[in-house]
C-alpha cells in the first residue's frame, strides 16, 4: 500500500518547475518500452492522480490508486497495490511508476504485480537510483520532502526481487545524470553531463528503468506407449502313439 502522506509530497513536488521537467522525461522512457506492445490491458501505479500514457498500442489502460482523490481520472480503481483486484495471468503491462520508491511493502507489491501479468507479460519500473547526484543529494537531506523521502532502492537488490517474483531482467536503462537543481537556467548549463555519460550506460544516474518479463515454465505432455499384453502359449506338441490308440 502507498504511504498516503509520501504520495501527497510527490503530487506537490511533481507539480514544480523540476518536477515536470522530469515527469517528461519518465513519460517519455516509458513510452518508449510500449513503442512496440500490443495486448488489452495496461495497469499504471504511480503517485500521482494521472499519468498521461497515451502513444501506445493497448486497447485498455487502468490507474490503481489507494484511494479516491478529486480530480482522478474515470479509468481510476480504488485498491492497495498489495491487494490487487484483478484476475491472475490477465494484464499484458504493469507500470511501477515511483510506487516501490514510496511504498510501505515493496516486496509485496511487486510479487503482486508479477501476478497479474500474463505468461511474456512485461513490468516496467521507473525509481531514483541510490548511486548518483540524486542519492547524494538525498543523503544530505532531512527527508521529509519529496523525492528524498522515497526509499531509492537500489537496482542490484531490486533484480534479487524480480527473480523471486518470477520474473526474469530483459532490459535495465540508467537516465537523467544531471544534478536534481530547481532552477531551469541552471540545468540548462549541466545538461552536458547528462550528454557526456548517457552514452557510457553507467549505473550512477538519478533514474533507472527496468523491463522484466514474466517467465513461466511449460511442460508438453508425453503420450504414453501402450504395450500390447504378452500372453504365454504353451508350445503344441505331436501326440504320442498311446495317445492316439486311446
Amino acid at each position: 500500500m502507498l504511504d498516503d502522506q509520501s504520495r501527497q509530497l510527490f503530487q506537490t513536488w511533481y507539480d514544480t518547475d523540476l518536477g515536470k521537467s522530469l515527469c517528461q522525461l519518465e513519460l517519455a522512457e516509458i513510452e518508449k518500452e510500449l513503442d512496440l506492445a500490443v495486448g488489452y490491458y495496461l495497469v499504471i501505479q504511480s503517485p500521482l492522480k494521472a499519468f498521461p500514457l497515451h502513444n501506445h498500442r493497448l486497447r485498455e489502460s487502468i490507474i490503481v490508486a489507494p484511494e479516491l482523490e478529486f480530480g482522478a481520472p474515470e479509468n481510476t480503481i480504488v485498491a492497495r497495490a498489495n491487494e490487487l483486484p484483478l484476475e491472475p495471468d490477465a494484464v499484458d503491462i504493469h507500470v511501477l511508476h515511483h510506487t516501490l520508491d514510496i511504498s510501505l511493502t515493496p516486496h509485496d507489491d511487486l510479487r503482486e504485480a508479477a501476478r497479474t501479468l500474463l505468461p511474456s507479460g512485461k513490468l516496467i519500473i521507473v525509481g531514483f537510483n541510490p548511486w548518483g547526484l540524486w542519492g547524494i543529494r538525498r543523503l544530505f537531506s532531512k527527508r521529509i520532502k519529496a523525492p528524498w523521502c522515497g526509499r531509492f532502492i537500489a537496482h542490484k537488490r531490486l533484480e534479487d526481487w524480480l527473480k523471486v517474483a518470477g520474473l526474469t531482467l530483459e532490459k535495465k536503462r540508467f537516465v537523467h545524470y544531471e544534478p536534481p537543481l530547481n532552477s531551469g537556467k541552471w540545468r540548462m548549463r549541466f545538461m552536458w553531463i547528462d550528454k557526456l555519460l548517457r552514452p557510457l550506460k553507467l549505473p550512477f544516474s538519478g533514474l533507472y528503468v527496468m523491463t522484466a518479463t514474466k517467465q513461466v515454465k511449460r511442460y508438453i505432455p508425453l503420450k504414453p506407449r501402450w504395450s500390447g499384453a504378452r500372453v504365454r502359449v504353451p508350445p503344441l506338441t505331436k501326440p504320442t502313439a498311446k495317445e492316439m490308440k486311446d
